[in-house]
């Protein structure tokens, strides 16, 4: 008999019910593992609700060590910077980190908090990270000496001139972050040191360069020769004094360079630019390379270009003039990003982990972490009035009927978390788990 009537033979014998059970029992064990991977796909996910409030913990004992608010300050603070961090699209820890830098510089609270939200835009304009661009942002206030008010100016200006010139607003901040002191010892306000590091990067395409132009023709004009001579920099070429320099502008171009008749106060560097530029065209080439060996040394080359090219710092200038608002549309363009959307669910889920940890029901997340699931009644009953989350309940009811239990194991203990000092958020209180 041949091999293939076996195989019928024997296939037939097998019975009908016993095909059944047997794709029964595949099902199942698939169902199974689909539910095991689902849930424990669940227990990481809710791992992660401790470690986010642990974060917004922190950040909060930071922020209350870091100055004098009260904790009823403290308090409405987190709730406002909350709000915020959804909106801006920036996880609420970091937020709040930032806002401790700016209160440990001596900013109080409402506009340490301002700052850290122009941290926050300031990072989307330019594309850095948050703890960069916070970093940047407080050496530019630092060195041109801005009110807390003012940032935002800047901001508007950064993202508008960065905009009309087509150029990349983090180094037209880089090169004002460097030439920041220039600007400010020449009394050169900040539409108009805007103007100059744009339309500079704008011809010459260097921010770095365009920072250490600035820096020279400045310390040119103050006739500082022995800082410059301490500092090891150039000084071939460059006139021994201020009124020296005074007299061979004015001599070619018909511009004066003092502020007053009797040459005690310089003028700003942008008025001296385009005073200058503006009769540049009729100068000998001789005339140019003299002015430019007194104004800016071994830089001569990259003043050259800007003067040759002076309408462009003119343009700069009334960009930086007329860009209020152009911070906020470049934040409406970053709100359409994928990352932005990451950023606010951050937000909301820090804010809902803070929630459990203040409503006494990061202990029961925890334990069911570690794999301890009959704690959670409350939780599902919470969820459901959060309205965040809510599929969790479902899962976690399906959780106990599987029969797990929690274990007294020492091992299963989750984390504790430490109260913030002197912080209560409203309605609620950290306290060790």
């Amino acid at each position: 008999m041949d091999n293939s009537s076996n195989e019928s033979r024997n296939n037939s014998e097998i019975p009908t019910d016993g095909n059944d059970a047997l794709r029964t029992s595949v099902r199942l064990l698939s169902d199974g593992f689909s539910g095991i991977s689902k849930f424990f796909g669940l227990q990481e996910y809710l791992k992660k609700i401790p470690e986010e409030a642990v974060k917004v913990d922190a950040a909060m004992t930071q922020l209350g060590q870091s100055g004098s608010a009260s904790a009823s300050e403290l308090s409405a603070y987190f709730e406002q910077a909350a709000e915020s961090a959804r909106r801006y699209g920036v996880s609420i820890s970091d937020l709040i980190g930032v806002t401790a830098e700016w209160s440990r510089m001596g900013y109080g609270l409402p506009d340490a908090g301002a700052l850290a939200e122009a941290a926050v835009l300031y990072s989307h304009i330019t594309g850095m990270d948050i703890s960069a661009s916070s970093e940047a942002l407080v050496s530019t206030v630092q060195g041109l000496q801005l009110e807390a008010g003012e940032v935002k100016q800047l901001l508007d200006m950064l993202a508008g001139t960065g905009n009309d010139l087509s150029l990349d607003p983090a180094g037209i901040g880089r090169a004002l972050q460097e030439s920041a002191g220039a600007f400010r010892a020449s009394d050169t306000d900040l539409a108009k040191a805007v103007a100059l590091t744009a339309g500079t990067d704008s011809i010459i395409q260097d921010p770095a360069a365009v920072a250490g132009l600035w820096n020279a023709v400045e310390t040119c004009l103050s006739g500082v020769r022995l800082e410059l001579e301490a500092a090891g920099a150039e000084t071939d070429g460059m006139l021994e004094s201020a009124s020296g320099l005074r007299d061979l502008v004015q001599n070619l171009t018909g511009f004066d360079i003092m502020e007053d008749s009797a040459g005690t106060k310089l003028k700003d560097l942008y008025s001296i630019v385009v005073g200058i530029g503006s009769e540049w065209e009729n100068l000998s080439a001789s005339e140019q390379n003299g002015l430019l060996d007194a104004l800016a040394g071994s830089h001569k080359d990259a003043l050259g270009s800007v003067l040759d090219n002076v309408s462009v710092i003119e343009n700069a200038y009334q960009s930086a003039e007329n860009a209020s608002g152009s911070a906020l549309a470049a934040q409406e363009e970053y709100e359409q990003s994928i990352r932005y959307s990451l950023e606010r669910l951050q937000a909301s889920f820090q804010q809902f982990a803070d929630t459990l940890a203040g409503d006494g029901l990061l202990k029961g997340v925890v334990d069911f972490g570690n794999g301890a699931v009959n704690v959670l009644d409350f939780i599902t009953e919470k969820l459901g009035a959060l309205g965040t989350l809510a599929t969790i309940g479902g899962t976690v009811a399906g959780a106990k009927n599987l029969g797990w239990h929690k274990t007294d194991n020492a091992e299963c203990a989750g984390p504790s978390i430490y109260p913030v000092p002197g912080w209560e958020s409203p309605g609620k209180t950290l306290r060790t788990v």
